[in-house]
């Protein structure tokens, strides 16, 4: 694959056009051959790769880009583009790759992925060629283009992926992860990209004095987060428990394997309770039942609450039936995934509904509108989103905020859910379709930089691990459990005023960054675009 697209990129490569800079013609002999710069944007992708589980070398992080920089050096935007989308393929293999465990993902699909994850590394490349040729300085324009790319890429609707980030490369870096509580994930990530920048000058010998300013914003960064982590905790200790039941996937198609799973929920349920934590968590779908529709289910759960004294959030699949009237009168159903709170001596109450689906595995995006192929979006049993958010309330004594799956991705949840008053975060996740691969720890370590932007405790109760029980700073609480072995994690959690600067806020400030970036750009601009008219205008002698 790599061999395919590095002959077809070649062409594109070439290293001609001039050097920018006076510091980068020092260096002019490095570039001669174009292959070194596809090594150079390789290196990038291996760095990049390393940064996150596994290796979760997190160090890669603040070096992944500066390959690539110095590779783009002097190629115009069309040049530059092909260099950044070679990283961006490369990157999307090596992150990704744990796709393959799924039965149904195969060759095909990953190159669908890895051209649409390349083409973000593609448009900043291009976008960094063309400011070097209007002049705007590198280390102003390369952290706030990649912060811009990483935003479109959590908001492209359906398409939307912030998976892999730079700021995710520092999820044990938890004194600069702190500035997320200020400027969300993105804020991190404009710091390690920052740093990328700022390396890539100092070997280009190119804009020292701003190179000091940002390793001073660094060191003051890390020193602020730090001394947050050392400060006195705040709030009520709680405990809380997180179930791993190592549901596989054959268990969940007989019914005997149905029975045996929540007998073996019910079994750890009962182990974990002589802890006397506050609540127990399952994972996502671990109720083998409609709860809905199954009273004798929904009766066993509750004879477990009041059998143990302690509430149970849980995950369940919900059914839904209703009447549709056109053309004709029929009966359909809506599939929701859900969470129920179930509590001692209390109804079952209205469940939190799933409202960021995954594309392509629980629901086929505008399929009224685009007729996918078969081969890249099978069909597959169509669930449908929640319409809202839902607190599930323990009482007086605590709110929780569900999120299921790759909810934690995205942060607007999580930021709902805490405005909307939630002192905890839960996230119901079931990975076993992805082995052992580093696809759950990279899943968890998202919940790792929400819980630190909205200053909220998080439980991750995983069907086949790692479960984790994350504080309000991000920190790991007790032990983290293994991949694939039943397991219970309890740990204890302090619980405050949940709620940051960046809860109230929210993305609002990069908007300003980007208009103050744009009118920096368009000063750029303008004396290049009247020395342009003025050779159009000016008479020629003679």
């Amino acid at each position: 694959m790599f061999k395919t697209a590095t002959s077809t990129m070649l062409p594109l490569l070439s290293p001609r056009g001039s050097a920018v800079g006076s510091g980068l013609i020092r260096y002019q002999h490095l570039f001669e051959h174009r292959f070194t710069r596809v090594a150079l944007s390789l290196l990038s992708a291996a760095l990049l790769i390393c940064s996150l589980p596994d290796p979760d070398i997190g160090w890669c992080g603040w070096v992944a880009l500066v390959p690539l920089i110095i590779a783009i050096q002097g190629l115009g935007p069309r040049r530059a583009a092909g260099l950044g989308l070679l990283f961006g393929i490369a990157s999307s293999f090596g992150i990704y790759g744990w796709l393959f465990e799924v039965p149904s993902f195969d060759m095909r699909h990953a190159v669908v992925l890895a051209v649409y994850v390349g083409a973000y590394p593609a448009a900043w490349c291009a976008a960094m060629a063309w400011t070097a040729r209007l002049g705007v300085p590198l280390l102003l324009a390369g952290p706030l283009l990649w912060v811009l790319s990483d935003t479109l890429r959590a908001h492209a609707g359906f398409l939307a992926l912030p998976w892999g980030t730079l700021a995710q490369s520092q999820h044990h870096n938890l004194a600069i992860l702190q500035i997320a509580s200020l400027g969300g994930e993105q804020a991190v990530t404009l710091l390690v990209a920052a740093g990328n920048v700022g390396l890539a000058c100092l070997i280009l010998r190119r804009e020292r004095q701003a190179v000091l300013m940002t390793g001073m914003l660094l060191a003051v960064a890390h020193l602020w987060g730090a001394a947050l982590l050392y400060s006195a905790p705040v709030g009520r200790s709680i405990a809380v428990t997180a179930i791993q039941p190592d549901i596989r996937v054959a268990e969940r198609t007989t019914e005997e394997g149905r029975r045996t799973s929540l007998e073996r929920l019910e079994r750890l349920t009962r182990s974990a309770a002589q802890a006397q934590p506050l609540l127990i968590v399952w994972p996502e779908s671990a109720v083998p039942g409609d709860l809905q529709s199954d009273s004798g289910l929904v009766a066993r759960l509750e004879r477990l609450t009041t059998e143990i004294g302690i509430p149970l959030i849980v995950g369940a699949a919900q059914v839904e039936k209703f009447a549709k009237s056109e053309p004709e009168l029929t009966i359909g159903r809506r599939i929701f995934n859900t969470a129920y709170l179930i509590e001692p001596g209390e109804p079952l109450g209205r469940p939190y509904r799933k409202r960021i689906l995954v594309p392509f595995a629980e629901y086929r995006p505008l399929a009224d509108i685009i007729p996918w192929p078969e081969w890249l979006a099978p069909r597959v049993p169509e669930m449908t989103a929640g319409d809202g958010g839902q607190l599930l309330r323990i009482g007086e004594q605590l709110s929780v905020g569900p999120l299921i799956c790759w909810e934690n991705l995205f942060t607007a949840l999580a930021r709902d859910s805490v405005r909307n008053g939630a002192q905890m975060l839960v996230q119901l996740t079931n990975d076993v379709w992805f082995g052992r691969s580093a696809a759950p720890r990279q899943h968890n370590l998202m919940s790792v930089i929400r819980a630190v932007e909205h200053r909220v405790p998080i439980v991750i109760a995983s069907n086949t691990g790692p479960s984790q029980i994350i504080d309000a700073y991000g920190r790991i609480v007790g032990p983290e459990s293994e991949l694939f072995i039943e397991d219970t994690v309890t740990g204890a959690i302090r619980i405050g005023n949940a709620g940051t600067w960046y809860t109230e806020i929210g993305d609002s400030w990069m908007y300003g960054v980007f208009l103050l970036a744009a009118a920096g750009l368009r000063r750029s601009v303008e004396p290049l675009k009247r020395c342009a008219d003025e050779r159009i205008v000016k008479p020629t002698a003679g």
